[in-house]
Parts: C-alpha cells; structure tokens; sequence
C-alpha cells in the first residue's frame, strides 16, 4: 500500500557517503556506527540511507544518515552535519520480513503509483529502518510532484 504526503523531518543529521558492492552494505553500517563513536555522538535515530541508483550493477551510491543530540560535530570528524534536514510531499510504503526480495516489490509499487497518477520522482529513494528487537521494517519513501499544465 502506498502512502501519500509523507514527510522527512529530523534536527541534527549526521551523514557519510559511500560508494559500494551491495555486499559491502554491512560493512558499510558498520564503518557508519565506527564514524558515530568515534565523534562521541549520542544517537537520537532513527538510522536512514538514500540510495542514488537502483544497483542493477550491484554498486550502490548512499548517504547514510543519523540523528543525533549535539547540534555540532568535532572538526576532526568525515561525518558531515545538518542542522536541518526536512522532504516532504513523499509517497511511502513499508517492507517487512524478506527485505531483499520484498524491496524491489516495493520499488515496483511506489513507482506505478507514479506512473498511475501522472506524476514525477525528484528524490533518490529513502529507507528508514524501524522497529524494535521482534519486528522490524523499512519506510521507503520518494519525493513526487506533478507538473503544472500550461
């Protein structure tokens, strides 16, 4: 199910950019939470990444992102910071359980929804990852917009 007029709204973001195999996505969390501890930075969540490209070459361009409680971040840090970090007009949709294979579903129903409607993509698509210790799922979400007719 699609959900319309979504937004994305968090004071202080942290983010680091990764260029990757999708293989190395762990990796690449985990390289993130190392970034995290080592700028003494308290998590105020919830962890979010923006996939540029749909990875039919298995590489994957993402900004990984994260709230956190300190409205700065130390000089010393490669994590970069924003004060401020606000989408909204989004369509949304949930996965849950078989993230791998239920996530192209996903893309495939946020993408008709666009296409049924008559509208256009102007964001990378976003995966906000919820939950707790017994169920867990990603918010996929898309900026969209319609073109104004002359």
């Amino acid at each position: 199910m699609v959900v319309e007029y979504e937004t994305i709204a968090y004071r202080n973001v942290v983010w680091h950019t990764y260029d990757i195999h999708v293989s190395q996505f762990e990796m690449a969390l985990e390289d993130f939470n190392e970034k995290l501890t080592a700028a003494h930075l308290t998590v105020k969540g919830p962890l979010f990444y923006v996939l540029y490209n749909i990875p039919f070459d298995e590489r994957m361009l993402i900004d990984i992102y994260m709230p956190v409680e300190q409205s700065n971040i130390p000089k010393d840090s490669d994590l970069t910071f924003q004060s401020y970090f606000y989408i909204d007009q989004m369509l949304m949709t949930r996965v849950k359980g078989q993230f791998a294979s239920d996530t192209e579903k996903a893309y495939d129903e946020l993408f008709r929804h666009v296409i049924e409607n008559d509208e256009k993509i102007s964001s990378p698509i976003f995966h906000i990852l919820r939950g707790d210790e017994e169920i867990q799922w990603v918010e996929i979400k898309i900026k969209v917009f319609k073109e104004e007719e002359a």
